[in-house]
Formats: C-alpha cells, sequence, structure tokens
C-alpha cells in the first residue's frame, strides 16, 4: 500500500523528464527536451535543497547500484518537505499523489483515485505518528539495495522467551489409526465481476471484468472457466471445483486464506464481509459435515496488508474483520479457539485426540504490512502464544500441524527478525510439529528449514500449496494429502490441475485432472523430512540423476511455466528459495 503511493513519488521526479546532473557534488534536476517547465523544476530544485538529505553530499563513488536508492531518498525527502506541516501532518500530499499518478499514467485514473483512497487513512497516520524519513521510506521500497537500518524493524532485535525442553506424556495413540485425508484449499481470490469474452490484457492491475474496455489488438479474451493472465477465479469455477472434490471423502479441510480479489483501489470492508460469509456458506454447502480449518490471508482485510496491532483504535483498528471471522468460523471451531479469532485472528485447536492444529495469523510478519513499524516486537504476542501452545501440546503428548497463509520464507515476504524468532520455536520444538501448511505465492512449493547455513540438519518441513486463482498467468489447482493416522506425518500429496486451455475449447467441460503425486514425481519412499532434504541436496549436488528437478519446477507453475526449460541462474534462485532457518542464507 505505502509502498504503491512513495512508488509514485520517485517516479515523478525520477522519470518524469527530468534529468538528473552532479553540480557542485550534489544532485540537480534540469528539464529534459519537450519535459516540464523550467518554474515546475526549480519548484523540485527548491525543494531538493532544503530536504534534510541535502545537508549530505552525494557520493560519486557509488557504483551505478546505489542510484536507485539515492534517487528513491532524493525524491522522498524532497516530497516529505514540501507537503509537511508544522505540526507534522501532510494533508496536502493524497491529492498531490492522485494527481501524479494520472498525470504520468502510472495506472488507470480509477485506479489512482480508489488506490490512493484506500491508503490516505493508514499512510497518512504512520507518517505523522512516526515522522520517518526519505531515507527510511526508501528501506520499505528497496530493502536490499537501499536498507534503512534505523527503521524499527531493523534494528530492534527482540527475542521471544522459549523454556528448554521437558519430558512430555508419551506420545497419544489414537483409538482409529487409519489413514487420513486431507484437502487444501488456498489463495481463492474470487472475482464477482468476471466476465467472459473480456479483454484478458488490459490497463488496469487485474483483467477479464467488465469494466476493463475493449479487446485490444491480439484480441485474448477471458475463456469461461477461467485465464491464465492477470485474472482471478469465476465463481463458477470455484463451484465446479469444490462439486469435484466433494466426491471425495475427507476427513477435515484446510483453507488458507486469500479469498478477495486483486481490485484492491476498489474495495470496502463491507464487500469483504459478505464474501467472507458468501465463500464460507460455499465451502459448507458443498461439505456439510467437514470439518474446515481456516487461516487469514493479507487480502481479506481493506485496506490490503492492513492489519495493525490491537492497541490501535478509531478508523484503523482491525476488530471489524476478527469480528467477522468470529462470526464466519464459529461453525467450524470451539469457544475458546473463537475467542483468539476475535482477538487477534490466531487460534489453536485438537484435530483429533493427540493431534492439535495450530493457525497462525501470519500477517504479522507480512513485509507490507507496515502497521509493524509501530511496534514490530511480537506484535500481539503472536509468538509467545505460539511458544506457550507447542509447550502444553509438548507437556499432553500431542503432535502439531501449523498452517498459515505467508510462508516464513527467507526470499518471501516475511520480516526477518519475527521469521528468526519463528524459526527458532520450531527448532526447538521439532519433535511434535510433523508439517507445516502454507500458501500465498500461488505457486507448488516445498520449503525446508535448517539449523546452519551447512543445510546439513534438517529441522522441519512446510508445504505451499498452488493456488486456486490464475492470477497470474497459472491454472486453477488444489492439493490432497494423505497422513498416517498414528503419526500424523504426511505420507503423500497430490495436486489437481484444470488445464484452462483444454477446459475452454468449445464443447468441452472442465476436467480436474491428476497433476502429479509426490512420491511417485519425485522418486520417494516416503515423505519424511529425511526424504526430502536428500532430494533437495541431490538438486544442490547436481547429482539429481532421475531429473526430478525439471519436474519440480513445471510443478512449481501448475504445469504451466514460462519457460521449457530452468537454466543455471534460474536454478539457483529456486535452491534459494526452498531452504530457509535461523541464519545467513549461503545464496
Amino acid at each position: 500500500m505505502m509502498q504503491q503511493l512513495i512508488v509514485i513519488v520517485v517516479s515523478y521526479i525520477t522519470i518524469g523528464n527530468c534529468l538528473p546532473i552532479l553540480q557542485n557534488n550534489r544532485l540537480h534536476f534540469t528539464p529534459s527536451s519537450g519535459g516540464k517547465s523550467t518554474n515546475h523544476i526549480n519548484e523540485i530544485n527548491d525543494a531538493l535543497n532544503n530536504a534534510p538529505l541535502f545537508t549530505k553530499q552525494f557520493n560519486k563513488a557509488n557504483p551505478l547500484s546505489s542510484l536507485e536508492c539515492t534517487a528513491c531518498k532524493v525524491a522522498l525527502d524532497a516530497a516529505l518537505w514540501k507537503y509537511r506541516t508544522p505540526n507534522g501532518t501532510y494533508p496536502g500530499l493524497p491529492g498531490f499523489i492522485i494527481t501524479l499518478c494520472k498525470y504520468l499514467k502510472i495506472e488507470t485514473n480509477s485506479v489512482c483515485e480508489g488506490m490512493i483512497h484506500e491508503l490516505q487513512n493508514e499512510t497518512l497516520f504512520l507518517l505523522n505518528k512516526l515522522q520517518l524519513t526519505g531515507s527510511q521510506l526508501c528501506g520499505l521500497i528497496f530493502p536490499t539495495s537501499c536498507p534503512a537500518n534505523d527503521l524499527s524493524w531493523n534494528n530492534n532485535k527482540w527475542v521471544v522467551p522459549i523454556p528448554k525442553s521437558h519430558k512430555g506424556k508419551h506420545r497419544v495413540s489414537p483409538k482409529n489409526s487409519k489413514e487420513l485425508k486431507v484437502l487444501q484449499i488456498s489463495d481463492i481470490h474470487i472475482d464477482l465481476l468476471y466476465k467472459p469474452g473480456s479483454a484478458a490484457n488490459c490497463k488496469e492491475p487485474l483483467c477479464c471484468r467488465d469494466n476493463n474496455g475493449e479487446v485490444g489488438q491480439d484480441k485474448v479474451t477471458a475463456g469461461y472457466w477461467g485465464t491464465a493472465a492477470a485474472c482471478d477465479t469465476p465463481y463458477w469455477t470455484l463451484e465446479n471445483l469444490l462439486q469435484r472434490a466433494s466426491e471425495d471423502k475427507f476427513d477435515y479441510i484446510i483453507w488458507t486464506g486469500d479469498l478477495p480479489a486483486h481490485n484492491d483501489w476498489s474495495q470496502t470492508r463491507e464487500g469483504q464481509i459478505k464474501l467472507l460469509s458468501n465463500l464460507t456458506n460455499l465451502l459448507t454447502h458443498y461439505f456439510p459435515n467437514t470439518p474446515v480449518y481456516p487461516s487469514l490471508g493479507n487480502h481479506e482485510s481493506n485496506p490490503v496488508n492492513s492489519f495493525p496491532p490491537n492497541y490501535v483504535k478509531g478508523v484503523n483498528n482491525i476488530s471489524w474483520l476478527y469480528e467477522a471471522l468470529a462470526k464466519a468460523w464459529s461453525p467450524w471451531l470451539p469457544h475458546d479457539a473463537i475467542t483468539t479469532v476475535r482477538e487477534s485472528g490466531f487460534y489453536t485447536t485438537l484435530v483429533k485426540p493427540g493431534l492439535r492444529i495450530v493457525s497462525m495469523n501470519m500477517n504479522y510478519c507480512n513485509t507490507e504490512n507496515f502497521w509493524m513499524l509501530l511496534d514490530p516486537v511480537d506484535p500481539n504476542g503472536e509468538l509467545a502464544w505460539l511458544v506457550k501452545t507447542l509447550d502444553g501440546a509438548e507437556e499432553k503428548g500431542e503432535v502439531v500441524h501449523i498452517i498459515g497463509h505467508i510462508p516464513p520464507s527467507m526470499t518471501g515476504d516475511c520480516l526477518k527478525v519475527w521469521r528468526n524468532n519463528y524459526h527458532d520455536i520450531i527448532s526447538r520444538y521439532r519433535d511434535i510439529i510433523m508439517a507445516q501448511f502454507y500458501g500465498h505465492t500461488h505457486k507448488d512449493e516445498i520449503e525446508i528449514q535448517y539449523n546452519d547455513s551447512s543445510l546439513a540438519h534438517p529441522v522441519s518441513m512446510a508445504y505451499i500449496a498452488p493456488s486456486v486463482t490464475t492470477y497470474t498467468k497459472l491454472f486453477p489447482s488444489y492439493r490432497t494429502y494423505s497422513m498416517d493416522g498414528n503419526s500424523w506425518r504426511v505420507l503423500d500429496h497430490s495436486t489437481y490441475t484444470l488445464n484452462l486451455t483444454e477446459a475452454n475449447t468449445q464443447g468441452a467441460s472442465p476436467v480436474w485432472k491428476l497433476e502429479y503425486s509426490a512420491r511417485a514425481e519425485y522418486n520417494l519412499t516416503s515423505l519424511d523430512l529425511k526424504s526430502w532434504h536428500e532430494l533437495y541436496r541431490s538438486w544442490v549436488n547436481d547429482s539429481d540423476q532421475s531429473k526430478t528437478f525439471q519436474k519440480y519446477y513445471t510443478n512449481f507453475y501448475k504445469g504451466n511455466p514460462p519457460n521449457k526449460e530452468c537454466d543455471g541462474d534460474c536454478k539457483m534462485r529456486f535452491l534459494c528459495g526452498i531452504q530457509t532457518g535461523n541464519y545467513t542464507s549461503p545464496c
């Protein structure tokens, strides 16, 4: 949210027909041919000369990679100087950003107006409360190339206390140890305005909608069952998926978040609540007697990614969403679980004697949830609650499955200090955590947590399920697991995909085909942690004689990869994305 707002300001000064030059070791802008008027450029330079950044000289020795960082700091210091009032507020900033967004054609007029309207309460509150500098804001946009070490979530090295291991009770043995079958549905992103025949390539972030304008020269139109483009899921496609999946018998369902479409600029709180109720009722209709264990996605809030801690009151308070979740999830969860959902959006409950599910609210580690800047130390006490929950499970002889939306990846969207604490907790309770299940990326992935950068000692296994949505350039999918009814370990998992090229052919009917099953696909005798680790090491060491990495690459994109082969650089990115933990990555 704030990131999109800031990028517009950066674009205005750095690419808006202004040429940066060095003048007496200071960065200075001059109008390019056919660019802005001299008066306008003088106004920008006046802002730059008064901005805090320019008490320091521009470093000519900086490599080209730092130009983006320098330009960002210049632009944002200038904008903040220009629009800050004596009492530290920025009332003129939203209108300025909307004007620039339209002028530079960053997005369509409706997206410019809608997105800034969505963002302004949160953004102005945080700017006023924290009095962020341009350098700090740039650290949010470019955390790698332009780090801001003085941001609260970077320089606060907080640690959640973790008790030492103690001898718990003998593990609870279930009375009925039959094999369990589990369904995972993730990232539905339902679009109630999806329209077959509309433009699949459009000028807005989300296409295949009634209001996207005329079909372009490429003549690519939205298919009836969905479109592998910047488009979300038609309602009837989700219904078809649930109808097909309900033909099988599942012991329970895990539903790992992200229900609304990607039209972030035109959503409302009332609309988010209605959609939550709608989809909950739809799932209950097709699975009336099957337990469902949901987790909260980053798109359920309004604005998107906005999950303030509980002490934030007034118009920005998050209780409107947590109350709606408590109401929607109450048919599936016991009273004590609903209590913590209402408070903070996370919960724990027993699935069966001996098996406990812990549903995390991973938005408190989300790098795009800028509310965490207020106080990044264990927001809403979630990690302390997790430790207490796992310690109790260990004492009772239970095993645990953890579910959530955003995976705690090194290369993903989870804050480093939160992630490191989380990995320390997982490492401590590794003996009782049988598996973790996430979504968010829309891809079909695995993640292996290690103790250190040697990647020799695996700690825990996470499964990242593919999305129902096609956003972007993907086929719809869902995942099933078979689990041992005694140990609760994952025995195998299978992914089912709807090939839209075939389904959208005239006269065809949608067929959800088995894309692959993990054990057969990767030549594994089991899906235990050791087997996944050995497979990963074979990919790292290039000793993969069965070419299973290429299969992983294809499955990652749900059978529709952007390129047929994954070369050396491509492979390295994938391998770096699989390993995670509380250590400095070897990548």
